[in-house]
């Protein structure tokens, strides 16, 4: 049983030792504010679904007024990826 208790103590070191934080850049288009929002956890499950509804969601308006602009996502303090809403929208165009 030590052993099984072991394993699971160095599975939730490695799953949780990560810190996962999420920059979203918003803008107003009739009134023109920007600002950006941040998210932050250590879970890998959580981080993994944040990123994939942020990547679907880049481009797409929260309000009637108000937009998401850009997405960076880092891992440790490092910039893993950076989403723009230009770029999406335009091979949604084709």
């Amino acid at each position: 049983m030590n052993r099984v208790q072991q394993m699971t103590a160095e599975l939730n070191q490695i799953l949780h030792s990560d810190t996962y934080q999420f920059e979203i850049d918003t803008e107003d288009y009739v009134f023109g504010f920007k600002k950006t929002i941040r998210k932050r956890t250590k879970n890998l499950a959580k981080a993994i679904q944040l990123q994939v509804k942020l990547a679907n969601d880049c481009g797409r308006f929260l309000s009637d007024t108000v937009r998401i602009v850009a997405v960076r996502i880092y891992r440790n303090g490092e910039l893993r990826k950076e989403l723009r809403a230009k770029e999406i929208t335009s091979t949604y165009n084709g």
